[in-house]
């Protein structure tokens, strides 16, 4: 009697991985490494005039007294809370 193959897609941390890889020996299966395809990201550029014209306009709002500051009660997580619903 022929035993069936067939090939199974499994995606889980590499620590299981590693145990699946040593029970695999006794199981007689055939495990293989697949990495996952990286998707590169899209390069934003901008110029050296576009550049320096974002640095005078944040140092004039600095100057102008418009910016937002973390006040001294505030934890780290609520100030972002606060920055992400101005």
């Amino acid at each position: 009697m022929e035993t069936a193959m067939r090939t199974v897609q499994v995606t889980l941390p590499a620590v299981d991985a590693a145990f699946l890889r040593r029970q695999s020996r006794n199981m007689g299966w055939k495990i293989t490494t697949v990495r996952p395809k990286r998707t590169a990201e899209p390069k934003v550029e901008m110029t050296e005039n576009e550049f320096r014209a974002k640095i005078a306009q944040s140092s004039a709002q600095g100057a102008a007294g418009l910016y937002i500051e973390k006040r001294p009660d505030e934890t780290m997580e609520q100030f972002v809370n606060r920055m992400l619903c101005i």
